[in-house]
């Protein structure tokens, strides 16, 4: 296949992935705030971040299937549609039942890290189908990462404005505004999508999964369970965390996920600039993996919101590092007729464990470092079995 007829649709994804990530940080930042000025407990937010996640899951998988057999191109679109709607309800209304219906569809659920919205479904089997090389991919997926994670700025900074537009509108009312750009974010990532080039579909020769497809991936299945579990209890309402933990304003959080998108953007770069082989890459997979989960130990048990924000933000710059890798890693064993539907049932256990967030929710509430705490132990081991499940691949 010849790649220069893509170059100007890899153009657009990156405007897409800069546009999403602006107005997607922010509502995964600003969702939890949100729920709790609007007087909802901290344990009920955990519980309705629990629908987010079920949400996710449904919606990845049935995309994920579809773009196998009409292309990744469509995959793509309409992995955006939930995210246009759930903006477009913030913006126009403040009924509490509306709202929590657009946190469930809205697709924050996860960690609001700055690669958060760099991943949609079809992104991976897209690049995937039109780049072969595993050293390719890594860099156009580290390219993309990057260019997110500089964008995801944009998310944080709304967050930050928050604090001075609340002076006008209310603390409610400053939300409400945000999310209004956040629709307009959202909308233009959304178009350029539509204008990228079709990739060239592959003929799907089985209903599911080819065998040797199935076997890889329930590997990486079982990392991504362990993973996932991790990420709900420790990042699922980081926000909120950071809030609850230090009892400090959402201005200066949006400040503190400004720097960690640029020191995330930081580890991109460099996935990107350093030659990475095939043998090594598991490695770099798994170790960048175990240091996230020390680092989160780390953070948890600091009682000073510098030091702790300080420890996140270098946990950020080996997130960045590692998640391109580690994300090219895991299609290495899947066929290209199952690219889709393999990345959408290898990313559906992660997401369905994303709703331990519903178990932080109570434990924040109890001792607020414990579900960080918990979760930060639960990746140290996910990254140890990364190593041993993939590493002859």
């Amino acid at each position: 296949m010849t790649h220069e007829p893509y170059s100007a649709s890899f153009r657009l994804i990156l405007s897409s992935r800069a546009f999403r990530s602006a107005g997607l940080i922010f509502m995964a930042l600003s969702l939890p705030l949100y729920l709790l000025v609007n007087r909802i407990s901290i344990v009920n937010v955990g519980i309705i971040y629990v629908g987010t996640a079920l949400s996710n899951v449904l919606l990845s998988l049935g995309i994920g299937m579809l773009g196998d057999r009409i292309g990744y191109k469509y995959s793509l679109i309409m992995g955006e549609l939930p995210a246009l709607l759930a903006s477009g309800i913030l913006s126009f209304t403040r009924s509490i039942p509306l709202i929590v219906i657009a946190t469930i569809i809205s697709g924050s659920a996860g960690a609001p890290g700055g690669m958060r919205g760099s991943f949609s479904v079809g992104i991976t089997p897209y690049l995937a189908r039109i780049w072969q090389d595993p050293s390719v991919r890594i860099s156009k997926m580290a390219n993309i990462t990057f260019v997110a994670s500089v964008a995801s700025i944009g998310g944080s900074l709304l967050l930050y404005l928050h604090g001075f537009l609340s002076r006008i509108y209310g603390n409610e009312g400053a939300f409400v505004m945000l999310y209004h750009a956040t629709f307009f974010l959202i909308m233009l990532s959304f178009i350029s999508l539509m204008l990228i080039k079709r990739d060239q579909r592959q003929i799907k020769t089985t209903k599911f999964l080819r065998r040797e497809t199935l076997h890889f991936s329930a590997r990486v299945i079982t990392t991504n369970i362990i993973n996932g579990s991790a990420i709900g209890f420790s990042m699922a309402l980081i926000s909120a965390w950071f809030e609850i933990r230090y009892g400090v304003s959402a201005s200066k959080i949006g400040l503190i996920f400004t720097i960690s998108y640029l020191t995330t953007a930081l580890g991109s770069f460099l996935a990107g600039r350093i030659h990475i082989s095939r043998d090594k890459a598991v490695y770099f997979g798994s170790l960048t993996r175990v240091l996230q989960g020390a680092l989160l130990i780390a953070m948890a048990a600091s009682p000073y919101f510098i030091l702790g924000s300080a420890i996140y933000i270098v946990r950020t710059v080996v997130a960045g590092f590692g998640t391109p890798i580690r994300n090219v890693v895991n299609i290495q064993g899947v066929k290209d007729e199952d690219l889709g539907t393999a990345s959408s049932i290898q990313g559906a256990p992660s997401r369905i464990m994303q709703s331990t967030s519903g178990i932080a929710g109570y434990l924040m509430d109890y001792y607020p470092p414990l579900p960080v705490e918990i979760g930060g132990l639960i990746q140290m081991i996910g990254g140890f079995v990364y190593f041993r499940l993939l590493k002859k691949y």
